[in-house]
């Protein structure tokens, strides 16, 4: 009897201990696919299937080993257009429209330009380097005239001050477009109000030649200057600084008190003049400036006297020295596009003409040129500049192209003929400065 009592107990023993055995399996079970699906709902917002999303790289060795990554692939319809898009844009550039505000809206950051300009006069614009700044800069960057609002649709990018335009009386049009035949307008109005030296000017074109051409073609001098032209207000406050620059643009310039009183004079009596006060309402009828005369003067100061550095470090350039004297760089002519400076190299016998391959008559007021010559004995095989007309109305026309149509055609016509100015910017310490600017027949 007691061994059937014990045979019972032993088979009782074995059975409570497999269900207890299966009881234990499946709590273990239940708590692993919970602890499983805790952990994908976890983790799920950083792994996803990859059937769903797009580019996905692996990640080790944390937060899972094996796992990919997610990378959020925003199709490019999401993205914030161009026009909302943080600015690169000069300090000195107003807001321009949207697209939905203005259906004529271009960006012209897009757009491209052939590399076979008159002389390779285009300017690669680059930010400048902040080191080694020399005095020359320093009165010119702190100024507090507002020259920070002043814009120019050459950029389209541009900075909020808009505001401060209105209450400067600037009637609202900040973001009018200036048509191709306004631009031609102006230029005319712009000849025909300018108090011209020609009279006092002869030219001798003599022979043509071409680029390419070895000969002199032109075996006496361009130009014969009266002493009467350097009477003229503009004219006797320009020639001064020509002796404020070196040629060399591998070299540090000097910067004085006296060459800065120089440069004010210029602009003082530049701005006076006829011809710069139509420029001057006619950009403020644009919406691009100001009221304030002293506004329109600074900004005249930063993109003509700012100096900037072409290479190797040296703040020996700007756009004054460019335009209306010449430089030299890596052993080539860059720049020289006024007839009064070439007229006193010429008699200095530092430039020798050597024929013209195009000339626009402007009418008892003055001739465009385009033409082949050297400097300090350096060939420039093309070139253009006007002749015989004021200082005040190159520098109203290059001003008002690099401000409309900076790195952009520029379209004008005088005495009824068209041409076309190019203006390039060059980028230094967050300011754009007129890198090059010149007429093109």
């Amino acid at each position: 009897m007691s061994s059937i009592v014990t045979f019972i107990t032993i088979i009782s023993a074995v059975i409570i201990g497999n269900i207890l055995c299966t009881e234990v399996n499946n709590n273990r079970n239940t708590h692993q696919n919970a602890w499983q699906h805790n952990w994908s709902n976890a983790t799920n917002t950083q792994y996803v299937n990859t059937q769903q999303f797009g580019k996905k790289s692996p990640t080790t060795p944390w937060p899972a080993l094996g796992r990919q990554r997610y990378q959020n692939n925003v199709p490019s319809s999401t993205r914030a257009p161009l026009w909302v898009r943080p600015n690169n844009g000069p300090s000195w550039v107003r807001n321009t429209p949207s697209p939905q505000q203005n259906s004529n809206f271009q960006n012209t950051r897009t757009q491209t330009h052939t590399n076979n300009f008159l002389n390779n006069e285009r300017e690669i614009v680059n930010e400048g380097k902040s080191a080694n700044l020399p005095n020359r800069n320093t009165d010119r960057f702190n100024n507090n005239n507002g020259i920070n609002s002043v814009f120019s649709s050459g950029s389209m990018m541009s900075e909020t001050r808009d505001s401060h335009r209105q209450n400067q009386g600037s009637n609202g049009n900040q973001n009018s477009d200036v048509s191709d035949d306004e631009l031609r307008q102006f230029s005319e109005e712009l000849l025909n109000r300018d108090n011209s030296p020609a009279q006092y000017v002869s030219v001798n074109f003599q022979g043509m030649t071409s680029s390419r051409s070895t000969n002199d073609e032109a075996p006496l001098p361009l130009l014969s200057i009266d002493q009467a032209a350097y009477s003229m207000p503009s004219i006797s406050k320009l020639t001064p600084l020509y002796n404020n620059y070196i040629v060399e643009t591998n070299q540090n310039e000097v910067y004085t008190a006296q060459e800065k009183n120089e440069e004010n004079d210029l602009l003082g009596v530049v701005l006076s003049t006829p011809v710069m006060q139509h420029t001057r309402n006619f950009l403020i009828s644009k919406g691009k400036i100001g009221r304030d005369p002293q506004e329109f003067k600074e900004l005249l100061r930063l993109i003509w006297f700012n100096m900037y550095s072409r290479g190797q470090g040296k703040i020996g350039s700007s756009g004054f020295e460019h335009v209306f004297l010449g430089e030299l760089k890596n052993n080539q002519v860059s720049g020289l596009h006024n007839w009064v400076y070439f007229g006193e190299e010429e008699k200095k016998h530092e430039i020798n003409y050597l024929g013209y391959m195009k000339k626009i008559d402007l009418g008892g007021k003055g001739f465009i040129l385009k033409f082949h010559f050297t400097f300090h004995g350096v060939d420039k095989p093309v070139d253009s500049m006007f002749v015989g007309t004021s200082p005040e109305l190159e520098m109203a026309l290059y001003s008002t192209c690099f401000i409309l149509r900076a790195d952009r055609v520029c379209p004008l016509k005088m005495n009824g003929n068209r041409f076309i100015i190019r203006t390039y910017t060059f980028r230094y310490r967050g300011k754009n400065m007129i890198g090059s600017a010149f007429a093109e027949i």
